[in-house]
């Protein structure tokens, strides 16, 4: 499949209704018996329940296979972004799919894997049309965006006053290693350096001011 730039929004490729008139004839005999999924899972933050995508699958399956249709995911490299590519099959070769775009939490591959179980959720009931008994957006898709808020959080934070003053302390007398700092990190005064960034910058301005030592000592030796 050629990639493409879409939306971060669930996107449905523009397909002549001749070209797949086999594959929603039969979606249409499926989700005549198609189950209401139940809604097994728990969020935490809601304190609700909703139909994971276990759930889905269970109420949809069986009568998605009777009528000659399955369901496949596959993540599809798009430039510097993944998306998560949905695709409902039908024997004749026909087939629908959609993609979005995969924005997990955090870079570890534990939210990778969190963040495309949940988009394979949504692009599932998407394409097969299956429902829970309260098809709302209280799900797990709240604690992704948790994780979300955490990291932009953390990358906007800046500094303590109390790290502030550890810095200013272990830069004194040293105004070539300051200046260097500010264009390093895109600042222009100290309180600005980001929160995420105290430990990696303080181990820097120790590392240059030892090196500054050992060139000193060398020069007077």
């Amino acid at each position: 499949m050629e990639n493409i730039n879409i939306q971060d929004i669930n996107h449905i490729e523009k397909t002549d209704v001749k070209e797949v008139g086999e594959l929603f004839a039969a979606l249409a005999k499926a989700q005549m018996e198609m189950e209401v999924a139940n809604e097994d899972a728990t969020n935490p933050f809601y304190k609700s329940s909703y139909a994971d995508l276990a759930a889905l699958v269970k109420a949809s399956r069986p009568y998605l296979a009777k009528n000659g249709l399955c369901v496949t995911h596959k993540v599809v490299p798009n430039g510097t972004v993944d998306y998560l590519c949905t695709v409902l099959g039908h024997i004749s070769g026909q087939s629908i799919e959609s993609q979005m775009r995969i924005i997990p939490g955090k870079g570890d591959i534990q939210s990778i894997g969190k963040c495309i179980t949940y988009l394979k959720r949504y692009g599932h009931a998407a394409l097969t049309g299956v429902v829970s008994c309260n098809d709302s957006d209280d799900d797990d898709g709240e604690s992704i965006m948790k994780e979300i808020r955490s990291e932009e959080h953390k990358k906007t934070a800046v500094i303590s006053k109390e790290r502030l003053e550890v810095l200013a302390t272990e830069l004194n007398k040293h105004p070539d290693i300051l200046e260097g700092l500010f264009k390093k990190y895109d600042i222009n005064k100290l309180s600005e350096l980001p929160a995420a960034q105290f430990t990696q910058c303080l181990e820097r301005i120790r590392t240059l001011k030892e090196t500054k030592r050992k060139m000193a000592n060398r020069e007077n030796s």
